[in-house]
Order: C-alpha cells, then structure tokens, then sequence
C-alpha cells in the first residue's frame, strides 16, 4: 500500500505475533531491495491466533485546547489465512504554529506595522483499513484496502496595533477523502526462480479553500480536485549459484483534475492556469544482477529504464513525453566482521507533483503562485560512500557522504506576465553535498544500564543558480543542517521504559520573484514514560515541547522582481504553541 503509514502497518502487529526480524543488506540473494541499502523483514508466526487491541489517547495544550485519539485493531489467523482490521478517529493540532506577533520594517529597522498574529490549525482524521491473506495457486495472496477521510480548518486572525489600529481574519477549511485497493501475490516456481505480481488504485478527492476578510473586502479561495492513481508490476527472480537475477516491468497511470479559482468582493481574478487535467502514463522495464565476487565482496548492478507520455487539457493544452535510463552500481565490502563498507552509483528520476501544474493562492500569505504547464522531472546523478562499524556488542556507528549532479532542478522560478507570478518550475543544474553519521550507543557501559542513545546528523550544503537574480544560491527549501537525539532507557524491574527526544533548531530559506522567506525553527524536546503493568495493558503520558520551540518566518519583500526593485520591508513572523502534554492507554486481547 501507499496510503498507510508504515508506522499505522507495525502498530497493528503484536510482538507476540511476530517469530523474529531479519536485518538484510544489499546484496543478499533474491531479495528486492527497491532501491535501499538495509532492510528490515519483519517475519510473522503462523499459528492460529486472535489478537486485538484498544488505545485511547489525549494530548492537552494552551488555551484550552486538546486532540483526544482512540484506535482499535484486530487480527485472526487460521492456517493459512489471515485477516487484519484496524480503524482510528483521532484530532490533531497544529505544533508547529500558535500564537505570536507579525511586526512589518523598513530595510533601515524603522517600524511600518505592529500586530498580534493567532493562528488556529488543527484536523480532524477517521480511517479504517482491512487486509486479507491466504495461500493460493502454490503461493501466497494479500488483499488490502483502506479509507481515510481528513478534515482541516485553520482560523487566523491579525490584529494591527501600529501604526493604526485594523483587524483581518482568514479561515482555512480543506475536506479530503481517500481510498486504496491493493493486491499482492507471490509464488516460488521451478528451481530456484520465484515470481512476484502487485497491483494498487488509489483515489482521492479535495475539496477546500480560503476566505479572507480584512475591512470591507472579501477574498475567496477555492480548489476542487480529484486524483488517482494505478499501478501494476511484475518480478521474477532466480538464482544460480553465487549470481542472483532480478527482472520485472512497471506500469503506473496518474491522473489529476483540478479546478481552483480566486474571487475578490465578488469578482473572479484570473488565476494562471487555474483549471488544468493531467494525466501521466508510465511504463518501466528493470533489470538487476547481483553476485559475490569473494567472501568480502559483493557487486550488484542494474538498470530501470522508463518511458512516460503527460497530457495536460484544460486553460493549457500540451502533451510530452520522456524516456529516461536509470543505472545503478552498488559495490560492498564487508572489510572485517564489524565493519562494512558500501558505494553506490545511480540515477534518479523525480516524480512530478501534480499540484505544481495548477494556481494557487495563499491568503494568509497574500501570494499568488502560476500554475506551470511546461514542468520537467528533474534527473540526480548520486555518488555515495557509507562505512558502517559496529561495537560494544548492539553498538553501530554510520558515515556517510554523498554527492548529487541534478539536472533540469525543481525550484521556484518568475512568470513574466501584465502582472508577474512565482511558479514552480524546472531552473536549470544544481549540486547537493551531505555527511550524515548515524550512532546508536548501548550506555550500559557508561553507568547507564539498559539505556540506548540514537543520534542522527546531516550536514548539507547545496547551490543553483537563482532564475531571478542570476547569481549562486541554496536550492530552496534545503535544510542546511539536522540533527535527532534519542535517548531511552529500559527499566526491567519496575516494568518502565523512558526517554528524551530533542530535534535540534533548523532554518530553510526559499527564493521567490520578489520575495526571499525564511523559516526558521528552534530546538525542541520531548519526554515519555511508558508502564507496563502486565503484558496487556500500557500507560504511556509525554510532555513535549519543553523548550517551547519557535517557529519564524521572515519575509524580505521587493516592490517588484528583485533584480530590479529595492527592498521594500521586512516582516518577521514569531509564533510559538507552548509545552503540551498527554496520556494514552493501550489494552491488547489474546494470546
């Protein structure tokens, strides 16, 4: 499925239900890797068994406010079927936003605005899914579907205290309705050869906008779209001797219908290709050998090689197609028991967000973005070294470096129009550099029994040439640095498990015509602890967002494209959402 969550798919599975999980490498035989270097196979018992399981939860914030969740999941295996049911309605509220100011300055720091800014987002989700699984035609047959519907609403008032006083609001109101269909099957064959088919629809449906009121004026925002999208594939595998061999085909169908528009005290402005139908048709053939040269070494080398057709109809008409050869070339050496050494060679294809095709508009924001009809997938060339090192028995440590050539980059790019527009659009080469170290340290022996630290750091640093300026940039939207820290701790005896999650501040800055944003966010760390009573019941309450993380956006607007006009003022937005807190309650049925 594409829809769930891998994280919704886990928590419906007992740990009593599973026999054991395989940690795979590239390179091992037989197993496709879709692209990754480690895998994880989370092996299931067979014995007849029924399993369920209730959770309630409820987290409680500022100013009244509270997202309650309850979930129930069921599963009954008998021989050789299986089914899985799960379902959930829970609230979500926006932790990333809240409350704060949106003052306006000159480029000299001299004040032009002051105001109070209050934000209220937050949405409402229900969702069920089913699976079905039983032996069939000498192989195994999974059957799979879920629902989800998701409601979003946003409140956001402004009030301007300087340098007079005035009041807007903007309500955000979006309904979404998904669906999926998925079947998989896999059969081993004569000799050693296996064959795997799967087929997927998805379908989903938007309906929402934005309203803005500021004064006497009215804006409206509205979109209306439906998607979907079809897959089919098909693998075999076999294998003789040290040489594994994978080959299969792809067809994928996408279709987007849109239809947005913007009204202004009743009458309509025109919204760059604000009503468009797309649809994409793709068919891909690969081919994949895999074999170990020696005890220590192993090379695997293949190829995908796609052709896709777009066809746009609507306020543009235009249709394309591309053909594009994706090599890949892993190499790894296992250089000693602990250690381990990977390089990897490939090209990537990016798929293509629909939705940058068609105009928009952000009241809150007061942009308008072009819909782009000419938008093409830009292509990576990725060269990736990875030295993995293990000690202290559960200890692992991870570098990595990589480095990316990307042709024909996504970016944001200007519309030169009457009245000029931003649109996403394709802004010519680029460059990407990352480190990124990967360190999970067992802390027994540093006094710390049972605990476990995980940390995860990237380092990146990326350049294009800005479509408006000309000169040398970051690609939009590239956070220059991430960082994760977790630490947990188990404590046997007393049945409790606890730990610390801090995510380190982060900024990323995007380069529209006549504006340069910057979004800033701060530290911010959570806590858990989890009890355990017996094996069917879990209390778990957190505290999160301690350090009452920030989130700035500033915003440095020209009077026009910004080659050409001066800054005309600087708004910095400072919102912050407070601590919140919760308790969930988890019991499990069955053996």
């Amino acid at each position: 499925g594409k829809q769930e969550s891998l994280e919704s798919i886990l928590r419906r599975t007992p740990a009593a239900a599973v026999q054991q999980i395989e940690l795979i490498r590239a390179g091992a035989p037989g197993i496709d890797m879709q692209g990754q270097t480690v895998l994880a196979n989370v092996v299931r018992r067979h014995e007849a068994q029924t399993r369920g399981a209730l959770e309630a939860e409820s987290a409680f914030y500022e100013r009244g406010f509270h997202a309650p969740r309850i979930a129930a999941e069921a599963s009954r295996r008998g021989g050789e079927d299986l089914i899985e049911l799960s379902a959930a309605a829970f609230e979500t509220v926006d932790d990333e936003h809240g409350f704060g100011e949106r003052p306006r300055v000159a480029p000299d720091g001299t004040p032009l605005r002051e105001s109070i800014y209050a934000p209220d987002e937050g949405e409402r989700v229900r969702e069920a899914a089913a699976a079905y699984e039983r032996a069939l035609a000498g192989g195994g047959l999974r059957v799979s579907a879920s629902l989800q519907r998701q409601k979003f609403g946003a409140d956001i008032e402004e009030r301007i205290t300087y340098p007079s006083e005035d009041h807007s609001t903007v309500r955000e109101f979006e309904d979404e309705h998904n669906s999926e269909l998925g079947l998989h099957f896999e059969r081993r064959l004569s000799g050693s050869r296996q064959i795997e088919l799967l087929a997927i629809h998805s379908a989903s449906s938007e309906n929402g906008g934005e309203r803005g009121v500021e004064a006497d004026s009215v804006t409206l925002f509205r979109l209306d779209s439906a998607a979907s999208e079809s897959i089919v594939r098909s693998v075999l595998r076999w294998q003789s001797g040290l040489l594994s061999l994978e080959s299969g085909l792809e067809a994928t169908r996408n279709v987007l219908d849109s239809h947005n528009s913007l009204e202004e005290d009743g009458i309509t402005t025109p919204l760059p290709n604000g009503s468009v139908r797309v649809e994409e048709r793709r068919g891909e053939v690969f081919a994949t050998a895999s074999w170990s040269l020696s005890a220590a070494w192993r090379i695997e080398a293949g190829s995908r090689f796609e052709y896709s057709r777009l066809e746009q109809t609507g306020d543009s008409t235009l249709g394309k197609s591309f053909f594009f050869p994706k090599p890949r070339l892993l190499l790894t050496w296992s250089a000693a028991e602990r250690d381990r050494v990977r390089v990897l060679l490939e090209r990537e294809v990016g798929q293509l967000d629909f939705e940058d095709f068609v105009g928009s508009a952000s009241l809150s924001a007061s942009t308008v973005t072009a819909g782009n009809p000419d938008l093409e997938p830009d292509r990576t060339w990725r060269l990736e070294a990875a030295w993995e090192r293990r000690f202290l028995d559960a200890g692992m440590a991870v570098l990595s470096v990589r480095h990316e050539r990307i042709q024909d980059l996504i970016d944001r790019i200007p519309v030169i129009a009457e009245v000029p527009f931003d649109a996403v659009g394709n802004i010519g080469d680029g460059y990407r550099n990352e480190l990124e170290i990967n360190l999970t340290l067992p802390l027994d022996r540093f006094g710390v029994r049972a605990g476990l630290l995980k940390t995860i750091a990237l380092w990146r640093h990326s350049e294009a040439t800005d479509p408006t300026t000309g000169a040398t940039r970051p690609i939009s939207e590239d956070l220059s640095r991430e960082a994760v820290i977790h630490f947990s701790q188990q404590l046997a005896s007393a049945r409790v498990r606890w730990g610390i999650d801090a995510t380190l501040a982060s900024a990323a800055r995007e380069h529209y015509f006549d504006e340069v944003r910057t979004e800033r966010l701060g530290t911010r760390i959570d806590i858990f602890a989890q009890y355990e009573p017996t094996a069917a019941w879990n209390f778990r309450i957190f505290a999160n967002n301690l350090t009452v993380r920030t989130a700035v956006r500033e915003r440095e607007i020209h009077d026009g494209r910004r080659t050409m006009a001066p800054v005309s003022y600087i708004e910095t937005r400072t919102l912050a959402i407070g601590p919140y807190y919760g308790i969930s309650v988890r019991r499990t049925f069955g053996g």
